[in-house]
């Protein structure tokens, strides 16, 4: 009864009403940009492949960059809003899982593009492109800040003041980290049209060179949706009691 009664008057802030609107929004264009990119390999570069087959290996490269370092990273990065009910303890576990399965999908994208490279005959050169080292560079970043965070917030023994003064740091640094895989995947996706959407060119803009494009688009909106709801201050999730208490609980312990 006090939960619904509590529920309730969540409902009527307006604030709140707006995020939910926004959220499900942001959900509904990363689902249909995983769809879209599922799309255009498979119907314009023939689907999926194994390491016998370079080229259809590749093209696990933007669906597990796509679906990880995009997708996965914006989700993790507001699970602290989009669950603003649950413990604190148990987003900051899910956050870290999050964070975790787009670090696998991540590394088995890069393994991909670098095998469809250097399995290619002859092999194309590796670490050449401007998307290939703002890609790398989004990609130590995130290794980076996860094992920073990692240590900071999850780690026992660190006291609740230095936590407290790395937060801004840890924020500033996913958000940053996010962008910049955002800005590597436009860049990747234009790269990808030029070079494979050639018959007919991508300069006269066929099926493939528009999905392309769609595809760059809904990465601008769904980044852009992330980092607002991510940074607007009436959004902020509010301590629960559990929060509280285990809080406390914290620094007795230390």
């Amino acid at each position: 009864m006090l939960f619904s009664l509590g529920s309730s008057k969540a409902n009527m802030d307006p604030a709140l009403i707006n995020f939910k609107v926004l959220y499900v929004l942001t959900q509904l264009c990363g689902l249909t940009m995983i769809v879209l990119v599922g799309t255009w390999i498979g119907q314009h570069f023939g689907g999926l492949g194994g390491s016998s087959n370079p080229k259809l290996e590749f093209n696990w490269h933007p669906l597990f960059m796509t679906i990880g370092f995009i997708y996965l990273y914006g989700n993790s990065i507001l699970i602290y809003r989009g669950f603003r009910t649950t413990r604190k303890k148990t987003l900051k576990l899910t956050h870290a899982g999050i964070h975790i399965a787009a670090f696998i999908l991540t590394v088995i994208a890069l393994k991909t593009v670098f095998d469809s490279h250097n399995l290619a005959s002859p092999p194309i050169p590796n670490m050449y492109s401007l998307h290939s080292w703002l890609g790398l560079s989004a990609v130590i970043v995130f290794s980076l800040q996860y094992v920073a965070g990692f240590v900071a917030f999850l780690a026992p023994g660190v006291r609740e003041n230095y936590r407290i003064a790395l937060m801004p740091l840890h924020i500033y640094f996913g958000l940053f980290g996010f962008v910049l895989a955002i800005a590597s995947a436009l860049m990747g996706l234009t790269e990808k049209a030029i070079f494979a959407v050639t018959n007919p060119p991508y300069s006269s803009l066929p099926t493939a060179g528009v999905l392309a494009n769609v595809i760059g688009v809904l990465y601008v909106v769904f980044g852009a949706l992330v980092v607002y709801l991510a940074t607007e201050p009436a959004y902020k999730r509010k301590p629960i009691p559990e929060d509280t208490a285990l809080l406390n609980s914290s620094s007795v312990n230390e």
